[in-house]
């Protein structure tokens, strides 16, 4: 037994293989009892309808790890990395290993690494890259701030860091632009960090914690060093591997406090009374339905702001999902499932794009890059009528001049 496991040789014997991870009972907001019995939450489970690809099934796994009883497999390799890590399990589990049970997936994934089985091929080659580019797109990292409009103000030393991320540093693009901007409609002056790194969260959740280790490292010192008070990030996996897995995980007590943007812009907002459209908007009121990301609803229980934004900008109608919130289902792209099982991560993308759609919304939205970039892939191939749309993005067509 390596690392991974040895802060968790106990707790793996505290599952009681009740069941309970791998469902969710009435509990769907707007929908009553007799309409949603019961249903599968785990996307895992769903998909394989087999036992050890459930919570409950991998943390037995974990212990016959531990004990001795269980040896790596091409099979068991594929059972330690065929999950998103969204959590939905933690939060139907009703016993003390409730808080423990992602953590203990990781673990196995870090103890597959040290053992020289893992990770999966996809993310060993992202991994690589992210060791020499710090970034798991295979892009240059002198490329990082390519993004910045020409038009948008930035500094190199502000009380405020937005911490852009990779994907919205080199995919969504939009989304980073649309936040500068934002900012320097609201008058928010930033910084933003010439040697940005990867926050290490690809790498944390398919076991290569060294790696992760390094990146985070280099992040807190370089945010300390510009003598950042507050850091805000696009991606709910940045926020939360900088918020809670640097402290949880490496020990790392950064002198800085961390916010998402919607958390920042919504405060911020208030403030300044700015839910006024500049532009033209809407005769009539437009749909629109929100996606919880899995980093920032279940596993950071942020769930109000970016709803706050929403419902504070007129013409726009939030119309919740069956699976909304804490029951939110996931869009199917953490983990490292989206790279190593593309095909997989498409459909639980469709499933999600399918209940907006019952919802009759116009719009899709998400506070997370990375969910929407798995929506748009779905929705671009069910040739779905939908927008997606982050947050942010959204907010910025009602604060346009």
């Amino acid at each position: 037994m390596g690392r991974g496991l040895e802060a968790y040789k106990e707790m793996v014997s505290r599952c009681y293989k009740c069941g309970y991870c791998k469902f969710t009972g009435p509990v769907i907001s707007q929908v009553e009892i007799r309409e949603a019995p019961f249903y599968v939450n785990c996307p895992s489970y769903e998909k394989f309808n087999f036992e050890t690809y459930s919570a409950s099934g991998r943390v037995w796994a974990a212990k016959g790890l531990v004990e001795g009883d269980l040896k790596w497999s091409d099979r068991l390799l594929d059972i330690a990395y065929a999950c998103t890590t969204c959590g939905n399990c933690s939060n139907q589990c009703a016993y003390e290993i409730s808080k423990h049970v992602v953590q203990i997936i990781e673990a196995v994934r870090e103890e597959a690494v040290e053992a020289g089985v893992g990770p999966m091929p996809a993310h060993r080659k992202f991994g690589e890259h992210l060791v020499n580019q710090h970034n798991p797109y295979f892009e240059p990292q002198n490329e990082r701030l390519r993004w910045i409009p020409k038009d948008v103000v930035t500094l190199g030393k502000s009380d405020l860091l937005y911490f852009v991320g990779c994907t919205s540093s080199y995919r969504e693009k939009e989304i980073a632009q649309k936040t500068a901007e934002t900012l320097n409609e609201l008058g928010v002056q930033f910084a933003v960090a010439s040697d940005e790194w990867c926050c290490g969260s690809p790498l944390l959740r398919t076991g290569q914690v060294d790696a992760a280790k390094q990146h985070a490292i280099h992040n807190v010192e370089l945010i300390q060093a510009m003598g950042v008070k507050t850091v805000i990030t696009s991606c709910a996996g940045c926020y939360h591997t900088l918020k809670t897995d640097y402290p949880a995980k490496f020990k790392l007590y950064p002198r800085f406090r961390v916010q998402h943007a919607t958390e920042y812009l919504e405060k911020t907002l208030k403030q300044q009374g700015r839910f006024v459209m500049k532009g033209e908007g809407p005769t009539e009121k437009t749909r629109v339905t929100y996606h919880d990301p899995c980093h920032l609803g279940r596993r950071s229980k942020v769930y109000d702001a970016p709803r706050s934004i929403i419902k504070s900008l007129p013409g726009l109608e939030l119309v919740e999902m069956r699976r909304n919130r804490v029951n939110s289902l996931c869009c199917g792209a953490g983990g490292g499932v989206k790279s190593a099982f593309p095909d997989w991560s498409l459909e639980m993308a469709k499933s999600r794009v399918r209940e907006a759609l019952e919802t009759g919304a116009d719009i899709l939205t998400s506070a997370c890059p990375f969910c929407k970039r798995n929506l748009s892939d779905a929705v671009k191939d069910t040739a779905s009528s939908l927008r997606v749309l982050d947050v942010v993005e959204l907010a910025w067509e009602y604060l346009r001049k």
